[in-house]
């Protein structure tokens, strides 16, 4: 019998995983100051592993220092968002093109994703819904076997993630959500593939749109 060696997670990581969590779910909104004493007292944690895990998010990109509050999470510009939004066209167009190369594809990934954004509309999970619209576009990518592209789509969605939190909150219908994404999926698995990159760019643009309306609102 072989032995899987256990995963062994410090301190640091737990702390860095719970506060990256509550980021993303859009409990802490854009412009919120975080400090390692605050996490230090509501998590029961050590200042140093509270600091070890603020550094990480500071390098991840989620908190950023401000001149007269420390670290706070991020507040991404229109000019940010029009980027990530660049750059999630180049890496899904990539991804959809390997698609069309290999159809009939595994679209496994995508039907969980959609799966899973069905259920999140149900319960009326803003949260889990945010996450699997991430899933669905990273399965996307995932398309194309590059490990580097898979790494830069998760960047730029976690980024994005902050925004799309605080989106959920003034879309009324969750069902819509879930509804757009199925077509999608229809569309990139069996439409011709002009037809697949066209709805594909649509959906981006109108992602674009309603992230900006927020970025407007902030």
């Amino acid at each position: 019998m072989t032995l899987v060696p256990l995963e062994r997670t410090s301190p640091a990581d737990t702390i860095t995983e719970t506060l990256r969590d509550e980021i993303l779910a859009g409990l802490f909104p854009p412009g919120t100051g975080i400090s390692d004493s605050d996490v230090q007292s509501r998590l029961g944690v050590s200042r140093d592993h509270a600091r070890a895990a603020l550094g990480r998010l500071e390098r991840e990109g989620l908190l950023v220092h401000s001149l007269h509050r420390g670290l706070e999470v991020v507040r991404l510009s229109v000019d940010d968002v029009r980027d990530l939004y660049a750059t999630r066209r180049t890496l899904e167009l990539a991804g959809l093109e390997a698609m069309v190369r290999k159809r009939p594809a595994d679209d496994v990934w995508l039907q969980a994703a959609v799966v899973s954004m069905t259920e999140a509309a149900k319960a009326g999970d803003g949260r889990a819904a945010v996450a699997a619209d991430a899933a669905f576009h990273l399965a996307i990518v995932a398309s194309a076997g590059s490990r580097r592209l898979r790494t830069a789509a998760e960047a730029a969605l976690r980024e994005l993630r902050i925004i799309l939190a605080v989106a959920d909150r003034v879309s009324s219908d969750l069902d819509d959500l879930a509804a757009d994404h199925a077509g999608l999926l229809d569309a990139l698995v069996h439409a011709p593939p002009p037809s697949a990159r066209a709805a594909l760019l649509d959906h981006l643009r109108r992602g674009e749109s309603r992230a900006l309306a927020v970025t407007h609102g902030a």
